[in-house]
């Protein structure tokens, strides 16, 4: 960045550099660290000192530090490590703070809108603290209320976070890496999750695209604002405990809080919740760590904390679907067409080197996960995405942070996965779905030829037709598709013998009509049609000749 463009931002520092930096320097003696880091290199130990100030500095820098353990396209693995383990623990509010807060933003007495209230948080955490009530028509909720004054020392510290960064990117301490456009995407990734009205809509969301055996919390509208979120109440086990409790060998206490448990099929549900979200809507869950996310008796898996969400577009769909697809079967080369798509290249990169390792990250998760001496920390597939991102940050390419969420998602369900995995088997898992989401080109076109669009689809071709060619195609189009479209919905499956006729008919109809469609002289269009209706005549005549 130049000094130009930094100007504005830097026209105050003067003033607010040593309100900025102090903290950093004094406090904790992060600003030591970072200077070491050119110096004379950096101790050993630096990811848990830079953990431990992070700590120290509050609210806004633990949630960079959250926000900065994504960034392995930015950061080293070992400290993108350290600062996952950062945590929001704090000491709970008193009652009348926490009652203030409601009735202000309700606009009324709290014993209007609830019977009950308990003054004992179920969690605290450095944003909010969550409380058990229940509504005026005795429904039991979880009450989430930010603490007083959040927002205005997040907006205060960002504006010191900013003219610090733009100071950094000036004299180039950071190399071509500019800090500002991280500091600004951290304040949009972190603006969103301060906005409970956010969050609410986040939970419908998923809660409209839900699979069979995935719950998400009803939001109560009228008793949510920006500051106080209102939802139900989801009494099951957090999967952290359920976890904790596999690894010592304490299944019987799960059972016991949950008779009904079958822990194969739950992790099946979660499973599928998991990558219907990423694969099927694009829309999902951008923080599934194990403590939100829980189980319930019925075998089904709820969702909770709605702060982080991941968007995938169509054409980012297609290309996570296709490279875990890929490395599913163990075509590692396609693994990396896919994965190589995902990533940004700069002036920097040594993309044939990048192949290399990729490749080498990609080969030996798939190894690993087949051979059947190799440990769980062997297995574990979020190993392999640190490597592999680690590769992106040693060759300088970058990646848009809804693609890091993704890594995230996966690696919070293949830690699940490893945790119980003698009940869990993700590659198994994987290959399922995808065998689900993804048929074969033949059971494609089956699809779409026995879809009650495809009725419509095909008379509406007629109308491009001839009068007398378009009235016999559509007395064929009854024989040939729609009777035997009926035949298949009064039975369960096809014979077999009658499916492979079905194949070649779809392959002949298909083949002659998308030709057709594409006549646009009416004589080319009339020799097409007829076309058309002879490999009608001749499917008609095999399907009906084994119907016989």
């Amino acid at each position: 960045m130049s000094l130009n463009k930094s100007f504005p931002l830097l026209r105050d520092t003067a003033l607010d550099t040593q309100r900025a930096l102090l903290p950093l320097w004094e406090t904790s003696k992060l600003g030591t660290i970072l200077l070491a880091r050119y110096v004379r290199g950096l101790p050993s130990d630096y990811p848990k000192l830079i953990r431990r100030a992070v700590e120290k500095l509050g609210l806004t820098y633990l949630k960079l530090g959250q926000y900065l353990a994504m960034r392995l396209d930015l950061l080293p693995e070992e400290l993108c490590l350290e600062l996952s383990h950062l945590y929001e623990a704090a000491s709970p509010l008193d009652f009348q703070e926490v009652k203030a807060v409601i009735e202000t933003e309700l606009g009324g007495p709290l014993a209007q809108f609830f019977l009950e209230f308990d003054q004992e948080p179920v969690a605290a955490a450095s944003v909010a603290q969550v409380h058990e009530a229940r509504t005026c028509s005795d429904e039991r909720v979880a009450v989430k209320v930010q603490r007083p004054g959040v927002s205005r020392i997040f907006a205060s510290d960002v504006r010191d976070l900013r003219r610090a960064a733009a100071l950094a990117d000036v004299f180039g301490i950071f190399g071509a890496s500019s800090v500002l456009e991280v500091v600004e995407e951290f304040a949009r990734w972190t603006s969103r999750e301060l906005d409970f009205l956010t969050e609410g809509r986040t939970a419908d969301r998923l809660r409209h695209n839900a699979t069979a055996h995935e719950v998400v919390p009803v939001i109560y509208w009228g008793l949510t604002t920006p500051r106080v979120l209102t939802m139900q109440f989801i009494d099951g086990m957090s999967l952290a405990q359920m976890i904790s409790l596999v690894r010592e060998g304490r299944e019987d206490l799960v059972l016991a809080r949950l008779p009904s448990l079958d822990l194969e099929q739950t992790g099946h549900n979660m499973a599928h919740a998991s990558l219907h979200q990423v694969f099927v809507r694009g829309f999902f869950h951008g923080d599934p760590h194990p403590g939100n996310v829980l189980i319930l008796n019925d075998n089904s898996v709820a969702f909770v904390d709605f702060g982080i969400f991941g968007m995938l577009t169509e054409h980012y769909k297609e290309v996570l679907t296709g490279y875990i697809e890929s490395i599913a079967v163990g075509n590692i080369t396609e693994a990396f067409r896919f994965f190589s798509k995902l990533t940004i290249p700069t002036e920097q990169t040594d993309f044939r080197a990048f192949e290399r390792e990729a490749m080498a990250g990609i080969r030996g998760w798939y190894e690993a996960s087949k051979r059947p001496t190799s440990t769980l920390k062997d297995r574990q597939m979020g190993k392999y995405f640190g490597e592999m991102l680690g590769a992106v940050r040693r060759h300088r390419l970058r990646m848009g942070i809804d693609t890091l969420l993704f890594w995230r998602a996966m690696s919070a369900l293949d830690y699940s996965a490893l945790s119980m995995s003698s009940h869990f088997d993700l590659l198994r898992e994987l290959r399922i779905f995808f065998k689900q989401i993804r048929p074969g080109t033949v059971d494609r076109l089956m699809n779409v030829l026995t879809d009650r669009r495809f009725e419509t689809d095909l008379a509406e071709l007629t109308t491009r037709m001839p009068g007398y060619v378009s009235d016999a195609f559509k007395s064929l189009l009854d024989r040939a598709v729609i009777r035997p479209l009926v035949v298949r919905e009064s039975r369960e499956t096809y014979p077999s013998d009658l499916t492979s006729t079905r194949c070649l008919a779809a392959a002949l109809v298909g083949l002659s009509l998308t030709v057709a469609a594409l006549g646009s002289h009416i004589g080319t269009t009339l020799l097409l049609s007829m076309l058309s209706a002879a490999a009608i005549f001749f499917s008609l005549s095999l399907i009906e000749a084994r119907l016989r």
